[in-house]
């Protein structure tokens, strides 16, 4: 979330007057720990949220009683909490698709020399589920819950040819308001992408001119990828494929040639190993 958590909730009430405020505020804190990993103290968050140091410390107080973070005394700063993890843990166990998925995934990951990722896509970002990567060092690889966002990533893309155009014109009006710079640098490639989506059958990110600026694209700079969507929905959301390779093992037209074309193969038989008929 890069609009002021204030704001954001302010935007939402329009919409929806019952949007719970405090709530978001809680999960908003608990966010800042994605982009920055590392323990934060009440100051850091209350700067990062723009919301009263006293209220970051009543909101942090109450996560810690409830195990969502963790307390360092010694640096008077707070980390994520395992209870966090257990959150996550309903969610990928009714997930089973994932192990008809691992041995594909990284048979192309293998082929390709580089990480082969399922997600799902929220307004404007995307959760990474699973990856299988040619070895351990590859700087392409996202772990479990990793986020990126659907602006720039080839993932995030192949989900926005997925909405309907009012859906897709509504999204990039909050991508206008909440990510202005990110939205300015992708939007024309964004809608480059969506259009020739039904043609071709996949999206691609080559590695944007400006992205990098930003931190954000696939896991980095100098990192391409293409994305599918699926046809297997999981509660309620298509999930999603792509393959990310660095740049300087790519020749050109070889993600359009051969990636694109191995990846969409492997998600049809992903589709068909989920009982979806071809």
């Amino acid at each position: 979330m890069h609009t002021p958590v204030e704001q954001f909730i302010a935007e939402r009430r329009l919409e929806d007057p019952s949007f719970g405020g405090l709530l978001a505020k809680g999960f908003a804190l608990l966010r800042c720990f994605i982009d920055e990993p590392r323990p934060l103290g009440n100051g850091e968050l209350a700067a990062r949220l723009q919301l009263p140091r006293a209220t970051v410390s009543r909101i942090c107080r109450t996560l810690f009683e409830l195990g969502y973070l963790d307390w360092d005394p010694k640096l008077d700063k707070y980390f994520v909490g395992a209870q966090v993890l257990a959150l996550g843990y309903p969610y990928l166990a009714g997930l089973q698709v994932r192990h008809a998925a691992r041995p594909l995934m990284q048979a192309l990951a293998d082929r390709m020399e580089g990480a082969v990722s399922m997600g799902v896509a929220h307004r404007l970002d995307v959760t990474y589920l699973l990856t299988c990567t040619h070895n351990d060092n590859n700087p392409a690889r996202p772990g479990v819950g990793a986020v990126r966002s659907v602006l720039s990533t080839a993932m995030g893309r192949a989900f926005l040819a997925t909405l309907s155009k009012a859906e897709f014109e509504q999204l990039m009006q909050a991508a206008r308001r909440e990510r202005a710079d990110e939205y300015a640098a992708c939007y024309d490639t964004v809608c480059h992408n969506v259009a020739h989506y039904p043609k071709r059958g996949f999206a691609v990110n080559e590695g944007d001119a400006g992205l990098a600026m930003f931190g954000v694209g696939e896991i980095g700079s100098g990192i391409h990828g293409v994305g599918v969507y699926s046809r297997i929905v999981y509660l309620n959301r298509p999930l999603l494929f792509n393959c990310a390779i660095v740049a300087s093992q790519l020749r050109r037209g070889m993600l359009e040639k051969k990636v694109a074309p191995l990846l969409m193969e492997m998600v049809r038989a992903i589709e068909s190993s989920a009982g979806l008929r071809q």
